[in-house]
């Protein structure tokens, strides 16, 4: 019997099919590239119901030492600089050790015996907490920094002395989780306003936020971090917070963005939130809290994952994650992995630094590239935007800082001061002003389900207008009756259906921008809420060229085996004949 050859053609039918599959497969991974880089954490299409403390991406700003301020009247200007920028919110310390500074149950400060005498450690923050109130400011207070009392065991380990000599300003949870517990509870109780051990005008305090950054070995005693122990002391902060104020409202700490490459942080804070969420810790907070610092970049860099360069390059780590101006997405995805997407994110630090070249370079680039001041002022603007725009989820921002506060001046060659929107000598730099002319405008509700008292919504004469931005509005509950709708002007027809149980009102389809709703319906009740949605670009490229490629990957490479099974005939089979 005469045995088959394979085609003598099949060597040629290799070299053709190897190169195709590699194009096919460097396309495919383009793509998927470029839709995590332009798609990843976009919301389109938002969940249709309202998410607590997200109603748009509102603004606030770190009022940096203001607890160290030493005379009132810096306080009282700080805080007007507050309310005149046009936010609502303010963030602050009050370090346990600033207030329950010499032992348990003992809140009277002795450090200025000598001088001043005996105070009320209370006194100041019953000060700051009243003028607050007074300006219609909304405190989000961070509670943490033990007092050496609370500490004794963990101050004596060799790794926190050690850790001292790298960073003088260490802190760490205490011996005992008790201990802090009730110092919360009298912290909330005190400036909970019900009438019972409040502060003298019983100013009040509604936001807490419960330690900072606690998967850093610098504010966890040296030690390594480990989130099943911050997931404990979390349940106790909520626990004696809720019980004093029922009311309250607990933030998660804010997590320091780390690749798993820093000694003070051997885990990405990604993996640290999920190790939390497993400890039952997502049970133990009301918001969800994050780091949003610029680096430098822009407020468009959308790259979740990119190569790194020459200035940071790691043979254990090629790949870099450590996007800050975007990261604050991959946060949101441990979140909703853990089945809690019912819970907004603040971030409780953003900004970028405009450090001069005076500064020197080993601390200049500290947070990345330094940016001008008119530049610091624009981008703060755009991540501001686009928060409104994109992520649904969002609530407050807290830009990091107001102003460098507190009674020492900044060391000159210390790049934190220029993350300031006003100088140490109180004047404006263009990050304020733009700031405050960005606020001035009138609110425009972005993506998301959004609450009807939402500022973008306008009270009129027989009814309401709405700004939105977006392809689509939806209207849900209220509004029984005869309307009169008018969109950007014109006329128009509202499409009536219904969602979750309640009548819905819809726009047609529009292009995507800034569009203004007006309703006339006298006497109408008002709609629970609405929905801002916008249409996705390009959305058949991002299903059907990833199909495509993969489909024709496929068939390359079966043509491309099949192809190297028969040159391996021939080549054997060539073998063969010579040994005979």
């Amino acid at each position: 019997m005469k045995r088959f050859l394979p085609p003598r053609r099949a060597p040629v039918r290799l070299l053709i099919w190897l190169p195709v599959c590699c194009v096919l497969l460097v396309a495919f991974a383009a793509i998927i590239w470029f839709d995590n880089a332009f798609n990843r954490g976009v919301v389109f299409t938002p969940n249709p119901r309202p998410i607590p403390f997200a109603d748009g991406a509102s603004v606030g700003v770190n009022a940096f030492n203001l607890h160290l301020e030493p005379d009132p009247a810096a306080v009282t200007r700080t805080l007007e600089l507050a309310r005149d920028l046009g936010t609502r919110y303010v963030r602050m310390q009050a370090p346990w050790d600033d207030i329950e500074i010499h032992g348990h149950g003992d809140f009277r400060d002795r450090r200025n015996e000598a001088s001043i005498g005996v105070i009320s450690a209370w006194a100041k923050y019953d000060r700051i907490i009243a003028t607050a109130n007074q300006f219609d400011l909304e405190l989000v207070i961070r509670l943490e920094r033990p007092p050496d009392w609370a500490r004794e065991q963990a101050r004596a380990t060799a790794e926190f002395q050690t850790g001292l000599q790298i960073d003088g300003n260490a802190t760490g949870p205490p011996d005992d989780y008790a201990d802090f517990g009730n110092f919360v509870r009298s912290f909330v109780e005190r400036y909970d306003g019900d009438g019972v051990s409040d502060a003298p005008g019983a100013p009040r305090v509604r936001f807490f936020q419960i330690w900072n950054e606690p998967n850093l070995k610098n504010e966890w005693n040296w030690q390594e971090p480990r989130p099943e122990d911050f997931a404990e002391l979390l349940r106790v902060g909520y626990t004696a917070a809720k019980a004093a104020n029922p009311d309250a409202v607990i933030l998660f700490p804010s997590l320091s963005p780390t690749d798993g490459l820093d000694s003070r942080a051997p885990m990405t804070e990604l993996e640290y939130l999920d190790a939390v969420y497993q400890a039952g810790g997502g049970a133990y907070f009301d918001i969800m809290s994050g780091q949003a610092y610029g680096l430098g970049q822009p407020p468009d860099e959308n790259r979740y994952v990119f190569l790194r360069g020459r200035g940071n390059w790691n043979w254990r780590q090629f790949i870099d994650t450590r996007n800050d101006v975007s990261r604050i997405v991959l946060l949101r995805e441990v979140m909703e992995r853990n089945g809690d997407a019912n819970k907004a994110i603040w971030v409780g630090e953003f900004g970028w630094n405009s450090s001069p070249d005076s500064i020197p370079p080993e601390r200049r680039f500290t947070w990345g590239q330094p940016v001008s001041e008119e530049q610091k002022a624009a981008y703060i603007v755009g991540q501001i935007e686009r928060a409104r725009r994109e992520w649904p989820w969002m609530g407050v921002m807290h830009v990091w800082m107001l102003r460098y506060g507190g009674y020492r001046e900044p060391d000159p060659n210390d790049p934190t001061q220029h993350f300031a929107l006003v100088q140490r000598d109180w004047t404006p730099l263009p990050a304020y002003t733009r700031l405050k002319e960005h606020l001035a405008q009138p609110a425009v509700a972005g993506v998301g389900a959004h609450n009807w008292q939402h500022p973008a919504v306008e009270p009129i004469a027989d009814g309401w207008r709405l700004r939105f931005s977006g392809t689509r509005a939806t209207l849900v509950g209220g509004l029984a009756g005869g309307l009169e709708p008018r969109l950007d002007g014109d006329v128009v027809v509202l499409e009536r259906d219904g969602l979750a149980g309640s009548q819905a009102l819809r726009t047609a389809k529009l292009a995507d921008g800034p569009h203004t709703l007006e309703i006339i319906a006298p006497g109408a009740e008002a709609p629970d809420f609405f929905i801002v949605e916008r249409d996705r670009p390009l959305p058949w490229l991002w299903v059907l060229a990833p199909a495509l490629l993969l489909g024709l990957l496929v068939l390359s490479s079966v043509a491309a085996l099949r192809a190297l099974f028969e040159t391996m005939d021939i080549a054997l089979s060539r073998f063969g004949k010579r040994r005979t």
